[in-house]
């Protein structure tokens, strides 16, 4: 062969070679770019995911001990305090009334316990001794009826029109019980011969005692009528509704002793009641002193004072509260709600919502982990503490149940109510071989994965086991190291070209 022949074959076996890595180029560069991680064995943890809140586990919530309004705070909102110090006090003008009344009382039924004796009554005293009596059941029951209307009604016309009842029967009592004192001081006691009878001035104090009574039901359904028809909390009504059902109960037992004397009845009968006049007159007397002296709130053990907002602990804003609802001087607060907690911020923890469906995986001691949304890039590493046993509905309606985590040495950087998600890992599996759980494909009830080899993806089928939210245990069909292509997976075919970055 010529020099000039070679020479051509030479050229057209090079035009025929670049021509044949045009192509195989030119499908090289039509191949989709795909990204691979290989299979790795490692430690497997399979978590359970939730989120929630920061909440206190460990406070101290301080209610006033009746209804009432706030005469003073002592401390700011986030003050850190002792043990015993003085919080807030409350307006205890209605509360010395209530002692004193009881207090009266309680002496009224002394007196009459102590004047049990065999001294022959008169028909004036029988009679002044039945109309004490008569009153001061009347004096009880309109009491009693008044604390029944309050309690558990709301300010609607019918509980309105009750109130108003109340009011003319509490003012018809009183009416009846002044008028039988009036009678009997001025047509039997005024004109007795001195020295009177120990009789006669027993029969006088009891009939003074259910006029005074009969006067402070009378008030007290006053008092809840305006709070009905002002649109405010009847609880100061109720409270004080409460206080004269007891003391007129008390009056009641004294006044059917002094009758039972009076009348030449059993000895023993008559004591039997004067007793029980005195013990329910001392419970009610040590009701009204142990309100008063709550009356000074103080916090029941170390940590930082938190005001309750209106939302969560007061209800309603009551006359003087603050914009934010939350308590300020001239408050009204009721022993429903806690005005004010006494919170140790070092000891809180997160209360992780987890849905019904994952929740008898849960278990105390296992591990969690938290992340709250104002330190995104710290995670809190903790145990789960307990499982509550009652479910919570969810903002979008379904059914969860609270974990609590506790959050130690976290000092005052975390406040309440900071949202976040935990992990709670609910197993590990040491050794397993995983690929990003984007990798695996499901189709016609079998699982399969894409392997990047010579430029080519290769399908797969494999048999998977545990899965987490970013990794999927491969049981069988891979083997560690195999590069398995994550993303681009949708529109792959088996032997298809492709381009790994």
């Amino acid at each position: 062969m010529s020099k000039g022949k070679v020479i051509a074959a030479v050229v057209a076996l090079l035009i025929i070679g670049g021509i044949a890595a045009a192509v195989v180029l030119g499908r090289s560069a039509g191949a989709p770019e795909v990204t691979v991680e290989q299979a790795t064995q490692s430690s497997l943890a399979v978590t359970v995911s939730a989120s929630g809140k920061t909440e206190s586990d460990t406070k101290g919530d301080i209610y006033p001990p009746t209804a009432g309004t706030l005469a003073s705070i002592e401390v700011t909102d986030g003050q850190v305090v002792k043990e015993g110090d003085i919080i807030a006090t409350m307006d205890t003008t209605p509360l010395e009334l209530q002692v004193a009344q009881a207090q009266a009382a309680y002496q009224g039924a002394l007196a009459q316990s102590d004047s049990i004796s065999q001294s022959s009554p008169s028909s004036a005293d029988k009679a002044a001794a039945s109309a004490s009596v008569t009153a001061a059941y009347n004096g009880y029951k309109a009491a009693l009826d008044q604390y029944n209307a309050l309690k558990n009604v709301a300010p609607d016309p019918t509980a309105i029109a009750q109130a108003e009842t109340a009011v003319a029967t509490s003012k018809a009592t009183y009416d009846a019980a002044q008028a039988a004192y009036d009678s009997y001081k001025t047509n039997v006691y005024d004109p007795a011969p001195l020295p009177r009878d120990a009789s006669m001035e027993t029969a006088l104090a009891i009939l003074s005692l259910a006029r005074d009574q009969a006067y402070a039901n009378y008030a007290a359904s006053q008092q809840a009528l305006a709070a009905l028809l002002a649109g405010q909390n009847t609880s100061v009504a109720l409270a004080a509704a409460r206080s004269a059902k007891d003391q007129g109960w008390a009056a009641y037992q004294g006044a059917l002793a002094q009758q039972a004397k009076l009348s030449s009845a059993n000895t023993n009968a008559a004591k039997s009641s004067a007793n029980a006049a005195v013990s329910a007159a001392r419970e009610a007397l040590d009701y009204a002193i142990e309100n008063l002296e709550k009356a000074t709130m103080r916090a029941p053990h170390d940590g930082t004072v938190v005001f309750n907002g209106a939302g969560s602990s007061l209800g309603v804003a009551g006359l003087g509260a603050s914009a934010g609802g939350k308590p300020v001087v001239g408050s009204s607060v009721s022993p429903a709600a806690a005005p004010f907690s006494v919170v140790y911020f070092d000891q809180l923890v997160f209360n992780a919502q987890v849905d019904e469906a994952d929740i008898a995986t849960i278990k105390p001691g296992l591990k969690a982990a938290v992340t709250l949304d104002a330190y995104p890039g710290d995670t809190l590493e903790s145990t789960v503490e307990r499982v509550d046993k009652t479910s919570v509905v969810t903002p979008t309606g379904g059914t969860a149940f609270s974990v609590i985590i506790r959050l130690s040495g976290t000092g005052d950087e975390l406040f309440l109510g900071m949202n976040g998600s935990t992990d709670i890992e609910i197993e590990s599996i040491a050794g397993a071989l995983t690929v990003p759980v984007e990798a695996v494909l499901d189709e016609s009830g079998k699982s399969y994965v894409f392997v990047a080899e010579n430029g080519k993806a290769k399908r797969v089928e494999v048999t998977t086991g545990r899965l987490t939210d970013t990794r999927a245990e491969i049981m069988s069909g891979l083997s560690e190291g195999a590069n398995v292509i994550v993303s681009g997976i949708g529109d792959l075919k088996d032997g298809a070209a492709i381009r790994v970055k």
